[in-house]
């Protein structure tokens, strides 16, 4: 029974990991014929680094299912620190 446990617990974590968003470059993105666009998601936010704000853009295209996400834009315009991101999503 402990066995059983153990092994249905590897594969619900294997299955959430499974799921989670993939983050393509302009080159992949532009030869993706099979997929399906869902639109384009904005991120306005006070992040501190970077892999901060691809990291919330990965969340945010989890929560909407896609499969595929690309970031198109990345700039922290002024001095107030806010970041602004984008990124076209996938399914």
């Amino acid at each position: 029974m402990k066995k059983i446990t153990i092994a249905l617990l590897a594969a619900l974590l294997l299955s959430a990991n499974a799921t989670a968003a993939i983050q393509v470059d302009g080159r992949q993105a532009r030869n993706m014929d099979d997929v399906q666009s869902l639109g384009v998601i904005y991120i306005n936010h006070n992040f501190t680094t970077e892999s901060e704000a691809t990291e919330a853009i990965n969340a945010e295209a989890d929560a909407r299912d896609a499969r595929y996400y690309h970031v198109m834009l990345t700039r922290e315009p002024g001095s107030n620190g806010n970041m602004h991101v984008s990124a076209d999503i996938y399914r």
